[in-house]
């Protein structure tokens, strides 16, 4: 295992969510979020001789869903849902036929138990669920959006990263994870 140090880490909350759309440089970083549920996918072969098994072998496809709950600007849920049209006028945003959902890099701030910082970046995502909201007149409560997320594998069939703060070495990795995460970021130079 490349330098892992902390063995034992559990997320217990999450401190920060960026996300990055498209080609822009720097991630808007929210620090008001509510939840980050991730689920990655694998495929399991199975190497058979009549009804006998005789070997499995499970790997990582790279792809999975992330689940956030956080209050999303009203610039970044138009343009994760691709509802930015040249055509209309100043202020006026548009859902249909013409909306393709972006692509974004997912980068989050989870802490331990003992306030512990693991970082971790879904390169890249794309939301997969329709733009739903609801309004309730007799809730004191202001609700968070809800977004869910399709993790496909990047350029490298990789669809996470993680790093536990404690375990990197590099302070520019540190710096700079939040908002401008890139596979190039976190390479271990040539030997």
């Amino acid at each position: 295992m490349a330098g892992i140090r902390e063995t034992d880490f559990t997320e217990v909350e999450i401190k920060k969510l960026g996300i990055r759309i498209g080609a822009a440089t720097k991630a808007d970083v929210l620090d008001c979020v509510g939840k980050l549920e991730e689920e990655m996918n694998c495929k399991t072969m199975t190497k058979k001789c009549g009804s006998r098994i005789l070997k499995t072998r499970t790997k990582g496809t790279g792809d999975g869903t992330a689940k956030v709950s956080a209050y999303v600007p009203q610039d970044m849920l138009a343009d994760l849902h691709g509802m930015n049209r040249t055509e209309l006028k100043d202020g006026v945003i548009a859902y249909g036929m013409n909306s393709l959902h972006a692509v974004a890099c997912i980068t989050a701030e989870v802490l331990d138990e003992d306030n512990n910082p693991k970082h971790k970046a879904y390169p890249n995502c794309t939301i997969q669920t329709a733009l739903s909201r609801s309004v309730d007149n007799d809730s004191e409560d202001i609700s968070m959006l809800e977004l869910e997320f399709a993790i496909m594998p990047d350029e490298y069939g990789e669809g996470l990263y993680e790093a536990v703060e404690d375990d990197l070495k590099d302070e520019t990795v540190k710096q700079k994870w939040m908002e401008e995460f890139s596979r190039k970021l976190v390479e271990a130079d040539a030997v």
